[in-house]
Order: C-alpha cells, then structure tokens, then sequence
C-alpha cells in the first residue's frame, strides 16, 4: 500500500488522486494505458478519463478483465483494488497469448463527483439496451416515484417514502418489489435507478474501447467491481450465466462453488436486472467466450442503502447549498464507500484474491485452448 498520507487504509481522496496513483501503479508493472477524455470535467476542473491498461499480448486470445467504476462512487473501491494486486506484482509475467485489461472509471464523471450514475443522472448498469428502444414502462416504479421524491433531507421524509415502499411490498411480493425498486425504469429522469432515453457517452466510449483492444479474444473472464450488496467487506459475486453454460462453469472453475451461492445476500430477492455494462462486452466480442461475474463488496443493510439511494435522489435536486445537503452527502458517500479502516482493508485483501486467482484461471485455460 502506499504510504501516502493523502490516502486512508489505501483509498485515494478523491479521483484525481486515485487516477494518477493507478497509473503509476500501471506504468510500474509495464502496462500500456488507452483512454477517452470524458466531455465534462471533475469538481474542480480536472481532465475525466475512461481508461484501460493493457498487459501482455495487445491481441492476446485468452484475456482476464477488471472493470471499476461502472457505478461511478463505486470506482474507488475498484480503484483501490486494482492498485493493491499491482503493488503486489499483478500480472506478473504472462505467458504468450494471455492479457490482463484493466479498466479504470468506465463512469468518470460519477467517480469524480462522488455519484452513482452519469453526469445525466443515468445508472449506467442500466443503459447498455438496445436504444431507441426501450422496455416497458415499471409499473411499480411508477406508483413509487412521486413517494421517493422527497420534499427535504428530513426523518419524517424518509419515514414517509419507507411507508409507501412497505405498502407495495406488503402487496406484492419480495421479487417484484426489488424488480420495481431495483430493476431499473426508463421514464422518469429525475429518479432512482433511471436507465437513460438514449446510449449515455461512458457506454458509447466503451464500446468503443472493447472493440479496439480486446477485439482478437477468443475467450475472457470479466470480475465488474461494485460496493454495496452483500456481506460487510465480504465480496458477494453475481453471474448472470444460465446453469451449466460456458460463463457460469468457468466462473465456478475460478473461484468455486462458495462464491456463486449467493449466500450473506442482503436481498431476499435479486431484481431482474437490464441493460448491464457486461452486455457491451457480449455485443462487442461476438467470437469470444465470456464468463462475466459482478463482485459486491458488502457495506450495509438493505434498508440503508435504499435510504442513500433517496438521499441522492434528492441532492441531485437541490440547487443550493445547505447542511442538509452536506449531511445527506456525508450519509451517500459513506453507504457506498465506508471510511472504516477494517472494511477497506478487507476489500483490498479479498479484492486482492480474485484478481489473482481470475489471472491464474486465465492462464491455466489457455493451455487447453484449441
């Protein structure tokens, strides 16, 4: 870890810093960096970049991939992991044919600013569809929204959107309240969990970057980093494979049983997820096998994190400073990236663990590729 005193338990403060310490941590193991700059800008002005590192062969056909950042505040738990495994040798020294490709704030603008989803309000794990179409409209999150529009950063607020959220659940069942709350809608642009009326720039430049760098892979696996789901520090992985498919046994292959048993899941229920950022790997690599996991690094119970999720429903509204807005935005950042020491040394030595053993289950099957 660095000894940096900017940085606490290996976390950057901010993305300036987490980006300049990835790609010292890039240029130390010999990695290649490619990126797009982002339109925008961070709070104070500074360059935005979608970027990929690049180990080992430029056109390799087994590759293993990490992704931070596809929910922007979320990229700094990956960050801090991708940092962690090359400070202690990442790569290393691959053999011929296999590439290791990191990339770094697929979502920069929201990594910057500490947000969720894009400069748009879009949560990018929902906008890889199949624009102008869009899926039907989420009837259940249609009769919340008015609910999850808070008037002010207040207890009887909050109070008043978790009654409305009790009352649908209690009348439907734990499924469709998480596909309703969860699963993402298309209508409404100021709300929670909105997908986007059209490809936002993070999915577009991606797809841009997948194609022109992994676009000679035959097979890859994928770990996509997120916090929030699941045990406290504890990763809690997510493969959307059908059962005995090439993605969910290879996955099964690199980190076994355990880990895609969902167990310590801090949903009773999974929403039937759309539009993820996986998807542009599948779409953008048609010749390639692609076992795609999530990795949720847990932070709290299920009832907080919906509480962060109002509280940034409604900063995003505001319009004006206020210590309202500040404490609601303390709450956000610390449900999404915990400054306790003890969880973030727990994601960097779990974190630390799946990368290694995804390279390693890279390079064992390439031996046995045709």
């Amino acid at each position: 870890m660095t000894s940096n005193p900017d940085f606490h338990a290996g976390f950057a403060p901010g993305y300036e810093q987490a980006r300049q310490a990835w790609l010292r941590a890039v240029f130390s193991r010999g990695g290649s960096v490619h990126g797009e700059r982002h339109p925008g800008a961070g709070p104070d002005g500074e360059p935005l970049w979608q970027e990929l590192a690049v180990f080992g062969d430029a056109d390799a056909p087994s590759v293993f991939v990490v992704v931070c950042g596809t929910h922007g505040i979320e990229g700094h738990a990956g960050s801090a992991v991708m940092r962690a495994w090359l400070e202690e040798g990442g790569p290393g020294s691959l053999p011929r044919g296999v590439g290791v490709v990191l990339v770094h704030a697929v979502n920069p603008w929201g990594m910057a600013h500490w947000q969720r989803g894009t400069e748009n309000n879009v949560d990018l794990n929902r906008n890889f569809i199949a624009f102008p179409g869009v899926p039907a409209p989420n009837a259940g999150y249609a009769e919340l929204h008015p609910h999850l529009m808070l008037a002010d950063w207040s207890e009887a607020e909050v109070e008043r959107a978790f009654a409305a959220m009790d009352a649908l659940r209690a009348r439907v069942d734990e499924q469709a309240f998480s596909n309703a709350f969860n699963g993402g809608q298309y209508l409404h642009a100021d709300g929670i969990f909105y997908g986007g009326h059209a490809a936002e720039w993070a999915n577009l430049a991606l797809r841009r970057q997948v194609a022109r760098h992994l676009g000679r892979a035959r097979q890859c696996v994928l770990v996509d980093l997120h916090t929030g789901i699941g045990p406290y520090g504890q990763p809690f992985m997510i493969n959307f494979d059908a059962p005995g498919s090439f993605g969910r046994e290879r996955a099964r292959e690199t980190w076994g049983d355990a880990a895609l048993s969902g167990a310590g899941s801090t949903h009773a229920a999974l929403a039937n997820f759309q539009g993820l950022m996986m998807d542009a790997f599948v779409e953008a690599l048609p010749g390639c096998r692609i076992s795609a996991t999530a990795v949720e690094f847990g932070t709290l119970e299920r009832r907080r994190m919906q509480r962060a999720h109002l509280a940034n429903a409604w900063m995003r509204r505001q319009a004006h400073d206020s210590d309202a807005l500040r404490r609601a935005g303390a709450e956000y950042r610390e449900a999404f990236i915990p400054s306790d020491p003890a969880w973030r040394a727990s994601v960097l030595r779990h974190g630390v663990a799946l990368c290694r053993q995804g390279r390693d289950a890279v390079v064992a099957s390439h031996r046995t590729l045709p």
